[in-house]
């Protein structure tokens, strides 16, 4: 067995991850779920395994069987075997570009990041014959905390000058230009890049729904199982705001935004589960696939 540490660069262009959407898809879920306990290793998981994992969390053996298939062809999973020998694992992109963005979801509204008072600006172009890479690049940018100001004009209030190299060069994207630019230096207004009303909104109802259910959880209320969809759920949710919030520094947000709120109930939620999900996890794999037990890593913090 293999432990990975991210460390080392990933082709951009090797893996295709599904992108998050509002109530979530049984792609992002499964994704979710899988990387949470097994990102760190190269076992394989037999499917029967994840097929039960993944009812544990509300999907369907027809949505998992579906998802399965289309996260392979997209680079994210490899297969082994068919039938009822069919077992999976992440491709080894996948598992590098896992690290990073758990590590980028992880510091996504911490307070203690301090802002250098500068931006990321990209400008690019790429032909119409070449949408699907227009599209791929656009992706990246905006999950790296860009927004686009002027059609081709992105920019993103953190230093991203590595990432965009990387990204630029795995999709063989040659007309762009990169720069950093002090935030006052801009004449006119700043780079406005956030939609102040349906983010707010949605931290607002997560941190209320995770607080209650942050209650249950000190109450002793959940079981294993419970606790394991509970951490697959809150998980899945918070790895979906980045897309929508490029991460703005609090002192150039409105000082009653619920970020705050909405991390604190997450953090509080994601470590009160930590041991029932393992707990849970182990549970299925020693009925189910033994040999499996040793790949599991559930973190207890973010």
């Amino acid at each position: 067995m293999v432990r990975y540490d991210g460390e080392g660069r990933v082709e951009a262009t090797a893996v295709d991850f599904p992108r998050p959407q509002r109530g979530g898809t049984s792609q992002h879920l499964l994704v979710t779920m899988l990387g949470e306990f097994w990102r760190h290793t190269d076992l394989w998981l037999p499917a029967r395994a994840i097929v039960r994992l993944a009812e544990d969390v509300g999907l369907t053996r027809s949505a998992v069987t579906t998802a399965l298939s289309r996260l392979a062809a997209r680079g994210v999973l490899e297969n082994d075997g068919g039938g009822r020998s069919s077992r999976y694992r992440f491709t080894a992109a996948a598992r590098a570009r896992l690290v990073v963005g758990t590590a980028q979801i992880a510091q996504f509204g911490d307070p203690s990041i301090p802002w250098d008072r500068h931006w990321t600006a990209v400008a690019f172009s790429v032909p119409e014959k070449e949408r699907d890479v227009r599209e791929a690049f656009r992706a990246r940018l905006k999950w790296l905390g860009f927004a686009p100001v002027y059609d081709a004009l992105w920019f993103s209030p953190r230093d991203r000058m590595e990432q965009v190299r990387e990204i630029a060069d795995g999709y063989g994207v040659e007309d762009f230009m990169a720069f950093r630019v002090e935030d006052d230096a801009f004449e006119g207004r700043r780079p406005a890049i956030i939609d102040t009303v349906e983010p707010p909104r949605r931290y607002a109802e997560f941190a209320a729904a995770n607080e209650a259910r942050l209650k249950r959880l000190q109450a002793g209320e959940l079981d294993a199982r419970e606790g394991f969809r509970a951490r697959v759920e809150v998980l899945d949710e918070w790895r979906a705001f980045p897309w929508d919030d490029p991460g703005m520094p609090y002192e150039l947000l409105p000082e009653d935004w619920p970020l705050l709120r909405a991390r604190a109930a997450y953090i509080a939620v994601f470590e009160a589960t930590a041991s029932l999900a393992e707990r849970h996890v182990r549970e299925v794999l020693g009925e189910l696939a033994p040999e499996a037990q040793a790949g599991v890593l559930v973190p207890a913090t973010p």
